[in-house]
Order: C-alpha cells, then structure tokens, then sequence
C-alpha cells in the first residue's frame, strides 16, 4: 500500500462525555464551543469519602470533576450473545467498544448481523 493512498471513512460511532452518543452529538458539542466536563455524578463514587482539598494527600482526589459517558449501565448483553451474568463481570469499555463498533458498521451501510 502507497503511504499516500487515499483512505475513506465509511462508518463511524463514538461515545465521549458531554452527553455524544454519536457523530452528530459529537458534531453539535464541537461546533457549540462546548466539553464534556462535568461534575462527579453522585452515582459514580461518594465524594466525600475520596476527595481531599489537601493535593499532598495520597489516595485521595482534590476535584469534583471529570468527563464521564453517560447510561453505560444500559447494556443489552443478549443482543451480543452474551449471558447477563457473564455482562456484570465484563470492564464497561469492552461493552462500549462493542457498541460503538456496531454501530459503526450499521451507520457505513453494512449489516453486522448478517
């Protein structure tokens, strides 16, 4: 392959923090000016209990923000062939991963399942 081939983008999915579940979110947060930070979602982690304003302090955090990606709690493992069970155990990127790669594939015109 030629170093200057061209290449084409045929599919594309994204997840980012900031409330993009796609390219026309992701789109509408770049144009806006906008950035996915935001304050720690209080059901992620009790604050209180790890933050610190003391920054020396070791294993503890001294912000309240962070770019957290939304509903990764909404999961559909049979969808992927995969038991619920086996879902509560997997690291919640792998199951983004899986969903932003079909998406990908459905929104370039390919059909995944076939």
């Amino acid at each position: 392959m030629n170093k200057n081939e061209p290449i084409a983008i045929v599919g594309i999915g994204c997840r980012f923090p900031g409330g993009v579940v796609d390219p026309g979110s992701f789109w509408n947060l770049l144009s806006q000016g906008k950035n996915g930070i935001s304050e720690i979602p209080a059901d992620r982690w009790d604050l209180k209990k790890f933050s610190t304003d003391n920054k020396t302090l070791k294993g503890k955090i001294y912000t309240d923000k962070g770019g957290f990606i939304e509903d990764i709690d909404q999961f559909e493992p049979e969808f992927f062939g995969i038991s619920p069970r086996e879902a509560k155990f997997m690291d919640p990127q792998k199951r983004i991963a899986l969903e932003v790669a079909w998406e990908a594939l459905e929104e370039g015109g390919f059909m995944p399942a076939e």
